[in-house]
């Protein structure tokens, strides 16, 4: 089932009459996904307004300028163009037909920014054409961020690799510490660089001693890289897919002692394994019972139990991330998120996400736990990577 055909019977089983998915000069990325290239082509540059009408019945229609209508009609989908900007809003009239309720890329408030990219003018526009804009936030994940088999067999491997570049980390540095030589933050990222040739990584690992451990997106200094000796703490966040489009990349956070681990770290390190381990709990649960959950609610779960250890206020980000097909490690489906957001969407058949819980106290030293998510369509969520239970000892 191609993409166009998927978005149109989710908006059926929605109930909305059609969805439309606005573009200028490529400020919205599902156009690309959704769109039908020719083969072995790109689809054209769009300079001006663009709008994929996808009905709950009949054909889709594309709105483009007429000096782009050539381009566009190799797509294999009927053009409806224009020349002025009045002549605009009647195309916009005609691919729209009777529709009322018109699914589009935004979000109420700006609540899920990752689903919202339509400007307040266009939704406007619809409003006074009598249109009602629902957020595509539902049908987005339905159609975007599902995994296919080939899908899950890039993201097992790319567990496999990111796994192993892990552990070769881990295990250079103990080598390091073990002869005596020393090592610092930009010289384990570049070795895990290495390690990870061949396969995508839009950003470098997070590679963070001590106190740069509690800076959540931490990037080591090429020039005054902080060392690594012995009784330091260390966090290593790395994640890499194999390339192309379709694949899903696999993101892994670990942490480590060189040393005996404080009474604190260990603590701590307890609390956030246990938040990481209520979800992982709860997500099965809920899918044996045969009931939905929303990633604001796992979010909620390992939160609540940070902030009843008394680490509420250092657990900055949300619990997790979408991970789906595309070459953003950030997917388009749900996030497990209650702070930065409410993402009320449900965790969907073949979607997958990180569980990452954190406590970052500064100046001292910070611990995120990272596995991934894949929601088996018959075993249900089964998490992908390794899972830390203790802390790696390095020396």
């Amino acid at each position: 089932m191609d993409n166009i055909t998927r978005a149109q019977s989710l908006v059926q089983s929605a109930g909305l009459d059609a969805w439309m998915v606005h573009d200028f000069r490529g400020n919205n990325p599902v156009l690309a996904r959704l769109l039908p290239a020719p083969e072995n082509e790109s689809l054209p540059m769009a300079t001006r307004r663009v709008a994929l009408v996808i009905p709950a019945d009949g054909s889709p229609q594309l709105v483009c300028h007429a000096i782009e209508a050539g381009g566009f009609a190799q797509s294999g989908i009927e053009v409806i163009p224009y020349g002025s900007r009045d002549e605009l809003e009647g195309a916009l009239r005609r691919g729209l037909g009777t529709s009322r309720n018109v699914a589009v890329e935004y979000s109420p408030r700006g609540e899920l920014p990752t689903v919202s990219w339509v400007d307040a003018g266009t939704i406007e526009l619809l409003q006074g054409m009598g249109v009602e804009p629902v957020s595509s936030a539902d049908l987005l994940q339905g159609v975007l961020a599902t995994w296919d088999e080939s899908a899950l067999a890039g993201h097992r491997r790319s567990c496999e690799a990111t796994a192993a570049a892990m552990e070769d980390a881990l295990d250079f540095v103990r080598a390091q510490l073990a002869s005596g030589s020393v090592t610092n933050e930009y010289e384990i990222q570049s070795r895990i660089s290495d390690k990870l040739a061949g396969f995508e990584t839009d950003h470098p690992a997070i590679v963070g001693v001590n106190g740069h451990a509690a800076d959540p997106h931490f990037s080591p200094s090429s020039t005054t890289p902080e060392n690594m000796n012995l009784g330091d703490w260390l966090l290593i966040d790395l994640w890499a897919r194999v390339p192309g489009d379709a694949n899903v990349y696999a993101d892994i956070t670990w942490v480590a002692c060189a040393g005996e681990p404080t009474v604190k770290q260990q603590t701590v390190f307890d609390i956030v394994r246990r938040a990481r381990d209520l979800v992982i709990e709860q997500m099965q649960r809920t899918w044996q019972a045969g009931e939905p959950i929303a990633g604001w609610q796992l979010d909620r779960l390992a939160r609540d139990h940070i902030t009843e250890a008394g680490y509420g206020d250092a657990f900055v980000h949300r619990t997790g991330h979408s991970l789906s097909p595309g070459p953003a490690i950030h997917g388009m489906g749900v996030n497990l998120d209650d702070l930065e957001s409410r993402d009320t969407r449900v965790l969907l058949p073949n979607t997958g996400f990180t569980i990452e819980p954190g406590i970052y106290l500064a100046d001292d030293f910070g611990v995120r736990l990272e596995v991934d998510v894949y929601v088996d369509p018959n075993k249900g969520p089964q998490v992908t990577t390794p899972i830390q239970d203790e802390i790696v000892r390095l020396a």
